[in-house]
This record gives structure tokens, sequence and C-alpha cells, in this order.
């Protein structure tokens, strides 16, 4: 309960400081955005068994339209009576996101957008101490099932808003519904995660979060050839 209210009360405070720098907004200007993902680091405060980090990057391809990409690591981790599971994987997404509240009249360098992503990873994921009970012949205990390597996929519809807080500082959330599209299956034991994903054994998973972005004034620019000149 107390570190409900903990987590609650950092939230708030971040909040209040992005309203309080709102107002003093700069004239807009492309760039590169990069930003992490706070809410991996309460994440383990709330549940025990999960841990890991995710990083973001965004650029304006066309007005109002964001190129983004993601990528981070999870782990599973936790022990029951009968067994010890462990799990851990990166991944990595890809997509677009449209900011359409540039027709909601926000302030320049704020964002209301929808992004679509497809993701997908890597992860291992392995069982120790396993414990099998027999009435008959007596329990069995100490077994082990080795690293196994799998792969997910998955896509992403996701709502969000980053709002400027001082300098070049931004603040963001943004929520996801995130639909399996396909992972390879284990015989031996089915994976309790899907690390950027969630519960394996759902073919759909919400997701949130909630990040910390620096936009660095960065505009790419596009050199157009030259035709050559008739006569030369």
């Amino acid at each position: 309960m107390a570190r409900k209210k903990t987590l609650k009360y950092i939230f708030s405070f971040l909040l209040i400081v992005s309203w309080l720098g709102s107002p003093a907004q700069k004239p807009y200007k492309r760039g590169l955005s990069v930003g992490a993902d706070l809410s991996k680091i309460v994440v383990p405060f709330i549940d025990t068994t999960r841990y890991g980090w995710e990083f973001s990057a965004d650029y304006e391809i066309l007005k109002n339209m964001f190129g983004a990409v993601e990528i981070g690591s999870e782990t599973f981790d936790f022990s029951k009576p009968l067994y010890d599971y462990h799990a851990s994987g990166v991944y990595t997404r890809l997509g677009v996101d449209y900011n359409f509240g540039k027709h909601l009249d926000v302030l320049p360098n704020d964002k209301m957008f929808i992004g679509l992503r497809y993701a997908f990873t890597t992860f291992a994921h392995k069982a120790e101490n396993i414990t099998v009970k027999n009435p008959a012949w007596g329990d069995y205990a100490g077994g082990n099932i080795g690293n196994n390597w799998l792969v997910a996929n998955w896509f992403e519809i996701g709502l969000g808003m980053r709002t400027h807080l001082f300098n070049n500082f931004h603040l963001g959330w943004s929520a996801q519904v995130k639909i399996k599209l396909g992972a390879t299956t284990d015989n031996t034991m089915a994976p309790y995660g899907i690390p950027g994903y969630g519960r394996a054994a759902n073919s759909t998973n919400m997701g949130i979060n909630y990040s910390l972005i620096y936009k660095i004034p960065l505009e790419i620019r596009f050199k157009k050839k030259e035709k050559p000149v008739e006569g030369e």
C-alpha cells in the first residue's frame, strides 16, 4: 500500500512540473527525440517478478508524421513451490506516430498522437529446482530445464501525448493495445512471459509507459541533385 502511495506522489509531482513548464514554449523546430521509459523503474515495485529498461527515438519524417523505434529488455524471474522460473530477452518496436494535436490547438512543442507498431523479440527461458510430486515413489527434486530460445512478434495500436517541460526536455505517456501475431512453442515448458509483450498465454495485452524525452535540435536535410546545364 505504501509503495502505491509513493508512486502516486512521484507521478503527481512529474505532472505538476510538466504543467508549470508548459507555458514558456519556444517556436517549434524539428529534431531527433530520444527518450527513456520511466515506468520501467516503477514496475519492480508493483510486480516483483518483472524488471527491465526501454529507450526510444523518433523523428518527423513528414508533416505531423513521425518515424519511431523503441528498443528494450525485460526479465521475468520468480519462484514457485515446485520450481524457479527465469526468462529474459531484448525486443524492438518499429512504427509511426501521427500528431493530431495540431488540429486541436495544442501548444507548438506538445503532441497528441496515435501510433502503430510492429514488434518482435528473441528471448530465452528456463526452469530450475523442479520438484515432481509422486505419492507412490516419493518426490523427485532438483530437476532443471535448460535455456530454450524462442521468438515472438506482435502488433500495437497506441494513443498518447507529450508535453514540453523545459529547454529541450519533454514528458510523455502512452497506452497501447498489443495483439500477438505469432510465437514459437516449447514442447517441454510453455513460456510465462514475452519481453515487451507481457503474459505469453494472452492473445492481447495492455501496456503503458511514461517517458522523459530530450529533443536534439537536429534537422535532417536531403540535398537535391543538381541538373546539368545544357551546353556544358
